[in-house]
């Protein structure tokens, strides 16, 4: 196992102290908006300090990105992979992406409002990344449902057509919550993005 030196650890600590700065002078003036000025400024780090770990802005930006959804796909993975039931697993897999986007919302505030005013280089890389993230998220959520179709959870369809369902649901709704200012409760919709996965909105009989 490779052994961490200490000046790694303070270059990493660094990075992140860079990071959370720039999120905080994104979220107050967009992207568009904000400077490498501004940054160094919030981060307490001198300008020349802040070129040392990021060339430009842009790939500040896009650093932010990965680190947030890196971290994201790794709580993701680890209920994918935990040995809990399928239907456990898929609770757990939609409350934690709602947690997620409540607890961190002025990062996708900042996601789905600067996306559109990137350049086209910029842009282009973000979407090839968000692309690639995507298909490797679905596959995951794929093989939940097909653990809970194999194991008598979930009704015999695809497991992709089943993955693309709940990924759908989910995306619905927090891409509603963020266009309209995520005022109230993301984490109380959890139940019923369940019900609608799991039964449908086909009301019950008798209900």
């Amino acid at each position: 196992m490779a052994i961490v030196t200490r000046r790694e650890r303070e270059r990493e600590a660094h990075r992140r102290e860079i990071l959370e700065a720039a999120g905080r002078v994104f979220a107050r003036k967009g992207f568009a908006g904000a400077t490498m000025d501004e940054i160094a400024q919030e981060a307490e780090f001198s300008k020349a300090a802040l070129y040392f770990y990021f060339k430009n802005k842009e790939e500040l930006f896009l650093s932010l990105i990965h680190e947030k959804f890196n971290s994201l796909g790794e709580k993701l993975r680890n209920v994918a992979s935990s040995e809990d039931p399928p239907d456990v697993k898929i609770g757990n897999l939609v409350r934690i992406h709602l947690e997620a986007f409540e607890e961190d919302k002025e990062f996708f505030q900042i996601v789905a409002s600067e996306h559109p005013r990137l350049d086209a280089e910029v842009g282009d890389r973000l979407r090839r990344d968000m692309r690639g993230r995507y298909v490797k998220y679905v596959d995951m959520i794929e093989g939940v449902m097909r653990e809970g179709v194999k194991e008598g959870v979930l009704r015999d369809v695809s497991p992709r057509l089943l993955a693309l369902a709940l990924t759908g649901i989910i995306h619905s709704f927090t891409a509603q919550w963020i266009l309209t200012g995520g005022e109230e409760s993301l984490t109380d919709k959890e139940h019923t993005v369940l019900e609608l996965f799991f039964h449908g909105a086909r009301r019950k009989k008798g209900g």
